[in-house]
């Protein structure tokens, strides 16, 4: 059985987690969990998902701001 690993692209491609059985997004959030119970969610989007060799690469995303625009 191949379990899928999650890549964040970039230089180098950084593994965020490996052996994914269970992958939802939900608007901006990708949550998931691996084989052994480990989850995880970030906020990213998910750019290419190599099915050959069970890769998923992602591009996390700026956290969003809280503060609204003060100016005026």
């Amino acid at each position: 059985m191949c379990m899928a690993n999650i890549y964040q692209r970039g230089n180098g491609s950084k593994l965020i987690i490996k052996d994914i059985a269970y992958l939802k997004v939900e608007g901006n959030q990708i949550k998931m969990e691996n084989f052994a119970g480990e989850s995880k969610s970030l906020r990213a989007k998910i750019n290419e998902i190599d099915f050959m060799n069970s890769d998923v690469f992602v591009d996390e995303l700026a956290p969003e701001s809280n503060e609204k625009d003060r100016s005026n």
